[in-house]
């Protein structure tokens, strides 16, 4: 009875940004693909000004913090230095028969989804 009514309360906020030039469904003119949005013209500056409302917030109200705009690929020496290789793991798994790793989270959602037959929600 909750998943319909979190469904039906979707539908209408959907409804409503579509209806306000929020959000559109991605290339809805050749059928769409789902679960995917483009922002609307009105979405658009909600995103733009969000965003320059926390540009602001986090780097030009502080002296000592300044923004900058990185690229996602980076050489791994960058990602070392950054505390991001050390501290970020995932558990694996040794298979000793068939030689191979496999990761502990996959592991179990997988397992969980064959026992519920059921995606998990990521």
């Amino acid at each position: 009875m909750a998943k319909n009514n979190d469904q039906d309360q979707f539908k209408k906020v959907l409804s409503h940004a579509k209806e306000y030039g929020y959000v559109f469904q991605s290339s809805e003119i050749y059928d769409g693909l789902s679960a995917v949005y483009d922002y609307g013209q009105n979405g658009v500056e909600l995103k733009k000004n969000i965003r320059e409302y926390w540009w602001q917030a986090m780097t030009q109200l502080n002296q000592d913090i300044v923004g900058i705009d990185a690229a996602i690929f980076m050489h791994p020496t960058t990602w070392k230095a950054s505390g991001h290789v050390d501290a970020f793991n995932d558990p694996l798994i040794d298979n000793k028969d068939s030689k191979k790793r496999y990761r502990a989270d996959v592991l179990i959602e997988d397992y969980c989804e064959k026992i519920f037959k059921k995606p998990i929600k990521k």
